[in-house]
C-alpha cells in the first residue's frame, strides 16, 4: 500500500486543526452559522462554540468516514463488504489488493472532504466579517461543484477498479 494518502490525509488534518483556531480567532463573539437561501443570517452561536464544532465536523466527520472505509472491510466479512461483483474481488487470491484498494480509496475521500470542509469554514469566516452577516453563495457553489468534481473522480476510480471481470 502506497503511504502516500495517508500522510497527505494525516497533513491535511493537521493542517485542518491550525487553520480552525487560525480562523476562529477572526470571529466575532456571536458567529452566524445558519443562513437562509439568501444568505442571510438566521442562527448563532459563540466563538468558543463554533470553533469546538468546526473542529468536531472539519475533523470528525472526514475521520469517521476514512476509518469506516479504510479499516471496516478488513474487519467484517467479505458479505458485508458492498462493491461490484464481490464474490470475484474478495475471492482469496484477490481480496488483499482489493482491501488495500478500499483503504487506500477511504484515505483519498478522507482528503477530499477535509479540504472541503475547511474551505466551508473559512467562508463561514468571510460571512461573519461583514455586517450583517451574509454567506458567500456564489462562492459556496463553486467549491460544492469542486468537491462533487473530485468524488466524481473518486468514484470513477472505485467502479473502474471494481469493474465487471473479463
Amino acid at each position: 500500500m502506497s503511504k502516500f494518502p495517508l500522510i497527505l490525509f494525516v497533513l491535511l488534518l493537521a493542517a485542518a486543526t491550525a487553520l480552525v483556531f487560525n480562523l476562529a480567532d477572526l470571529l466575532p463573539d456571536l458567529v452566524a452559522v445558519h443562513f437562509d437561501a439568501a444568505g442571510r443570517a438566521n442562527g448563532f452561536m459563540t466563538r468558543a462554540g463554533c470553533r469546538d464544532f468546526m473542529l468536531l465536523s472539519t475533523l470528525g466527520a472526514p475521520l469517521l468516514i476514512t476509518i469506516a472505509t479504510a479499516l471496516l472491510p478488513r474487519l467484517v466479512p467479505a458479505s458485508l463488504i458492498n462493491i461490484p461483483h464481490r464474490e470475484y474481488w474478495l475471492a482469496p487470491e484477490r481480496a488483499r489488493d482489493s482491501l488495500v484498494f478500499l483503504s487506500e480509496q477511504g484515505l483519498w475521500f478522507g482528503c477530499i472532504f477535509v479540504v472541503f470542509l475547511a474551505a466551508v469554514d473559512a467562508m463561514l469566516v468571510k460571512a461573519n466579517a461583514i455586517s450583517p452577516p451574509e454567506f458567500p453563495n456564489r462562492l459556496f457553489v463553486v467549491t460544492l461543484v469542486l468537491f462533487f468534481c473530485a468524488v466524481g473522480v473518486w468514484f470513477v476510480r472505485m467502479l473502474s477498479r471494481f469493474r465487471r471481470p473479463a
